[in-house]
């Protein structure tokens, strides 16, 4: 509990997360290894709001939810990525027959979820440097920080962006997909929606106060869910949660 307020304070307050940055940066050039929880014995590399997870455990439920729904030889995809801990998770999970890639549109984080990978000896993760949006081409991304970067019109950087209905193209496609993009979640599934009716992945996504949007795109492709970590429905449920999405029988 400690770790995860630790984390929403770095979240909320930009400029202690830029001394923490400054003063971490020494530890955050080396690979260090994971303490405790699901990534015990993984080396990573991390950001400066990310240093709390190789000491402390910090969305457990989620984690063990993520892991439950994971078997060898599965296809995993991590869109927001960040430095690549549940592409991490899920690659030690569906060992080498299996396979997760990757999407992070911040160059700085998709290099650290590819040196991670590295560490680990994971040769099964395929990192995309781009945004995952309802359309291919490009967008404003605010690089805040390495937990919050976030597509914006008032972005700084202009990113590549992809849906995934468009990106899969013959590829083999995911059992399991994670999203987490701070805010972007509409237009990820909007950009999946034919995945969604044919594929039927399962889905884990940390909501960013787009409850309501979520809950009724879900329903319309007929897919059932509920928040991980909090006894409510996905409407009534604070703005953060995370919800697993199984698709109907």
């Amino acid at each position: 509990m400690i770790a995860l307020r630790a984390n929403e304070f770095l979240r909320r307050h930009p400029a202690v997360g830029g001394v923490a940055r400054h003063a971490t940066y020494l530890p955050r050039r080396v690979p260090l290894p994971v303490l405790r929880g699901a990534g015990r014995g993984l080396l990573v590399r991390v950001g400066a709001s990310t240093l709390m997870r190789v000491v402390a455990s910090i969305e457990v439920e989620v984690e063990q939810a993520f892991l439950d729904l994971l078997s060898p030889g599965e296809v995993v995809f991590d869109v927001g990525a960040n430095i690549g801990w549940f592409s991490l998770l899920a690659a030690r999970r569906v060992n080498p027959a299996g396979h997760v890639v990757a999407f992070e549109p911040s160059l700085e984080n998709a290099a650290c979820v590819q040196r991670n990978a590295v560490s680990n000896g994971l040769g099964n993760v395929t990192v995309i440097p781009a945004a995952v949006s309802d359309r291919d081409g490009w967008v404003s991304f605010d690089a805040n920080s390495s937990l919050k970067g976030k597509l914006s019109d008032e972005g700084q950087a202009i990113v590549p962006a992809v849906s995934l209905d468009s990106w899969l193209d013959g590829r083999e496609p995911p059992s399991v997909v994670k999203i987490d993009v701070e805010g972007a979640e509409i237009q990820v599934l909007r950009g999946m929606a034919g995945i969604l009716k044919s594929v039927k992945p399962t889905l884990i996504i940390e909501l960013h106060g787009t409850n309501g949007h979520v809950a009724d795109l879900l329903d319309q492709a007929g897919y059932t869910h509920r928040p991980i970590d909090h006894p409510a429905t996905t409407r009534d449920a604070p703005w953060w949660v995370h919800i697993l999405a199984s698709p109907g029988s």
